[in-house]
């Protein structure tokens, strides 16, 4: 076999985008599939912003007012202006950015650092940190419920407990350096399969509560009127004398407002308690046990059954009180969320993650990064039927997803892969590698 060599003339760019466009074709495993019902203006690709940046991605986040979007982007959180389409700053000192919240009187965000356990505050017109609250446990996803000003953390299973945070954060004369809490001693870690939801309140910087759960605590989404919901992966339940039990996929389900009240005052009580005995230390959050059946009234849980074995991201309408949730078995779930009933089930594309809900023109979206990349557009009518419209194909890996409430945009985020040419598989035989082309990280945007 004759073995081509590109001409010196070709740039080593083409080739990587040749080889991409190869390589993406091959990935094309699973077909795209078919909508139940064709899209009166289909959804496009608009517009591709060339960013750039080093390192991988995970969550984003949208502001309809400042018109800017959030990326996490693992030592930084990047700042693009939906206007310019160009990158109007960033946030440096992250160990490793997971998730964005946005606070929505528009002064500050949150973001959950993973490995180094806390979530940073950060000031949204300078870029500056402002805080790190310390919960000693690697957080995923967080969500800010403006209710009660709640910040509600989902740390996953196998994650060492919070630990005890101080009571008023210290203050700094210097809003650029990050404001760090005394060290706690650490408690003893939890079976493998016990998660932690953390709860912080925003506006005094404090943990004050972490309540424990089994299962394995995934992305968290507010209804923005008092209720918190999470998806929860299957694990195993560990009773105290050593037994175990399995423990199914399901949504939990968080009371904000009865939270917010009964945690603020046993911190409160134990604040007084500490104060009044002059401890040198400062109390521990509340802890919660929502396995035991006492807790109840903090957590409940809606089941999935067999219908979405590893669910993922998760959306919700308030008003009409609907749950979306986005399975790996190429599914979406339209869920009652207040008796968890299923009231539709739809095929999405492969590798689906996060997922989006546009209130005002009834639409949902799934981020699917599997193969060859694509969004899925579904219809929610007024009879509360759904369907599919749209499956568009975008870019491999674009697995997360922002929306603009305002225009109706949608925004996703992944970079082009090419080939390593300088270690090509010995005689031809084997696979060739894929790695990110330097610069080539972009957000997509998607509109109609």
């Amino acid at each position: 076999m004759t073995k081509w060599i590109a001409p010196k003339w070709v740039a080593p760019e083409w080739v990587a985008l040749v080889l991409l466009i190869c390589a993406t074709s091959a990935a094309q495993e699973a077909p795209i599939p078919s909508a139940d019902e064709l899209a009166g203006t289909p959804f496009t690709v608009k517009n591709k912003w060339v960013i750039g940046g080093v390192g991988q991605w995970d969550y984003m986040a949208f502001d309809p007012t400042a018109r800017q979007l959030f990326i996490t982007r693992q030592t930084t959180v990047q700042v693009v202006d939906a206007e310019a389409g160009t990158l109007a700053g960033q946030v440096s000192g992250f160990e490793e950015a997971r998730d964005v919240a946005l606070d929505p009187n528009g002064d500050v965000a949150y973001v959950s650092d993973g490995r180094a356990d806390v979530i940073r505050v950060f000031d949204r017109r300078s870029f500056q940190i402002l805080a790190s609250i310390s919960i000693q446990c690697s957080p995923r996803s967080v969500a800010f419920e403006p209710q009660t000003r709640l910040l509600f953390v989902a740390c996953g299973a196998g994650i060492a407990a919070p630990a005890k945070p101080p009571s008023r954060p210290r203050s700094t004369a210097n809003p650029a350096s990050p404001q760090q809490t005394a060290p706690a001693t650490p408690q003893a870690p939890p079976s493998k399969s016990l998660s932690h939801v953390v709860v912080i309140d925003a506006d005094q910087r404090i943990v004050l509560a972490n309540i424990t759960a089994s299962g394995d605590f995934r992305h968290v989404q507010s209804d923005e009127d008092g209720q918190v919901y999470i998806t929860v992966g299957a694990g195993e339940m560990v009773y105290p004398n050593g037994s175990h039990s399995s423990v199914p996929p399901r949504i939990a389900h968080l009371d904000a407002g009865a939270i917010s009240v009964e945690a603020h005052r046993d911190f409160e009580a134990a604040n007084k308690t500490s104060a009044e005995t002059a401890a040198p230390a400062p109390p521990a959050p509340v802890t919660w046990d929502a396995d035991a059946g006492g807790s109840n009234r903090h957590m409940r849980f809606l089941s999935l059954a067999q219908s979405c074995p590893n669910p993922q991201g998760i959306a919700v309408d308030g008003r009409q009180r609907r749950l979306f949730v986005a399975c790996d078995n190429q599914t979406m779930l339209a869920m009652n969320s207040t008796s968890g009933e299923v009231l539709a089930s739809l095929t999405t594309g492969p590798g689906v993650d996060a997922i989006a809900y546009d209130q005002g023109r009834g639409l949902i979206f799934t981020a699917n990064g599997g193969g060859y990349g694509s969004i899925t557009v579904i219809r929610r009518h007024v009879t509360d039927t759904y369907s599919v419209i749209q499956n568009l194909p975008t870019l491999p890996q674009a697995r997360t997803i922002a929306i603009d409430p305002s225009t109706g945009l949608v925004y996703l985020v992944s970079m082009l892969y090419g080939a390593n040419l300088e270690n090509p598989p010995a005689n031809g035989i084997g696979t060739l590698k894929l790695d990110p082309v330097n610069g080539s990280f972009q957000v997509l945007v998607i509109g109609n």
